[in-house]
Formats: structure tokens, C-alpha cells, sequence
């Protein structure tokens, strides 16, 4: 009896923490269809330039080998460019909930007057063109267009990130996401909303919250995590 009690104590503390979440989603602010391919190569550069460095899309070339591509580490080579960028993590508020955030699309400020830095990225693609191929140097200038964004949604917020342990919260982490297809094969598809409209480049912008009974970072950041990945992936 003894060692059941003690059993019981052990389990409390876990019932406590997952009963802590209410509900979790997962908003686009446009959806696209890539175009049929045998090809299977793919590069990725993630970034992160949001309040919470400990979500990342870390577990996204997994996803990807899993599904059968090939993950290489020369851009030039590679017949998906995939960059995305982590531009905000944290709580949401009244004045400005995560649709508001995501519908401005790809790029978009939040909340303030800020330059979409990603959208420096779409020169990659045209550098690339249908039949051209990218290289290194130029994924380094659109790269650079990423950590641009960083300080500037740093400087929305005075004070800590998260307040102290507020009750009945939304934590969101928001992801802009572009996926550059290159090689004769690349193509706009006719039906599908890419969010450019330049030819093999599809842009979008993904959130991920939780709706949490009281704040708690850690717990939302691995739950965060994996449903932007698992979004990312699913492009595929």
C-alpha cells in the first residue's frame, strides 16, 4: 500500500502539468500545391529571430528523409530551396490575436510598420529563373534578408517576453516560410495560391499556438515545435 501511495504521488504532478492545456491550432495565411517531381534533393536553412530561441524546425530534415528526400548541404545542388524563419513567439494579445498576425501574409509586420525582410528572399528564385540553378552566394543574400527582421520584432515589445505566469493564455510561435523549387521542372501551379507569382517560389506564413490555463513556456515551446515542422513537411 505504501508503494502505491507513493506511486500516485509521482503520477499528480504530470496529471497536472498536460491538464494545463486547453487546445492547440495551427493557421496558414495561404496554402500552395507543389508541382509533381521524381526529383527528392532539398536544402534547408532555418532561422530564428523571435523571443523564445528554444523552438526551432530542428526535427524538419528527419520529417523530410522520412518521406523519402534527400537532404544535402550545397543549395546549388538541390532542387528545393527551403528557408523559414521563426519571426515571433509569444503570448497574444487582445489587440492583436495570432489571425491578425498571420493574415498580413509572408513577410508582413507585426503590429507595427515593419519591412517584410523576407520578402528579400524572393530574388533568390529569380536569380535561380525556371532553367537557371542558384548559388551559394546567392542563398547568403537571402539569408541575410532573414536576420534582418529579427531586431525588428525584438523592439515591439518593452520589458520581459512573458509576464508572470498570467492565467488563461494563447502562446503562439509565427513561421515565414519560402520554398524555392529550381531546374526545368519549376512552375507556378495554376490553381494553387502561392503567395508570389514568381515561377517555382511559394511563400506562406504558419503559426502554432496553445491555449494554456496558465503560462508556462516550456511546456508550450516542444508542442510548438512539432506542429511547425510537422506543417513545413507537409508542403511535401
Amino acid at each position: 500500500m505504501r508503494y502505491l501511495a507513493f506511486h500516485i504521488l509521482l503520477l499528480l504532478p504530470l496529471t497536472a502539468y498536460a491538464g494545463n492545456i486547453k487546445d492547440s491550432d495551427l493557421i496558414t495565411s495561404n496554402t500552395f500545391f507543389l508541382p509533381p517531381s521524381t526529383a527528392n534533393t532539398v536544402f534547408i536553412q532555418t532561422r530564428n529571430s523571435s523571443d523564445n530561441e528554444g523552438v526551432s524546425l530542428a526535427d524538419l530534415g528527419a520529417r523530410l528523409t522520412a518521406k523519402g528526400y534527400q537532404i544535402i548541404q550545397d543549395p546549388s545542388l538541390a532542387h528545393y530551396i527551403v528557408l523559414a524563419n521563426i519571426v515571433y513567439c509569444n503570448i497574444t494579445k487582445p489587440e492583436m490575436p495570432v489571425e491578425s498576425i498571420v493574415a498580413g501574409g509572408y513577410g508582413s509586420g507585426i503590429g507595427s510598420s515593419i519591412m517584410g525582410g523576407l520578402h528579400g528572399l524572393t530574388g533568390m528564385a529569380s536569380m535561380a529563373g525556371p532553367q537557371g540553378m542558384i548559388v551559394g552566394t546567392a542563398a547568403e543574400m537571402g539569408l541575410g534578408a532573414i536576420e534582418g527582421i529579427g531586431s525588428a520584432v525584438g523592439s515591439l515589445f518593452s520589458g520581459p517576453s512573458t509576464p508572470k505566469m498570467p492565467n488563461d493564455v494563447n502562446y503562439a510561435c509565427v513561421a515565414d516560410l519560402q520554398i524555392t523549387e529550381q531546374g526545368a521542372a519549376a512552375s507556378t501551379p495554376s490553381t494553387a495560391k502561392s503567395g508570389n507569382n514568381e515561377p517555382g517560389v511559394y511563400q506562406t506564413r504558419l503559426a502554432a499556438d496553445v491555449h494554456q490555463k496558465k503560462l508556462d513556456e516550456a511546456e508550450a515551446t516542444p508542442l510548438l515545435q512539432q506542429r511547425l515542422s510537422a506543417a513545413v513537411a507537409g508542403n511535401f
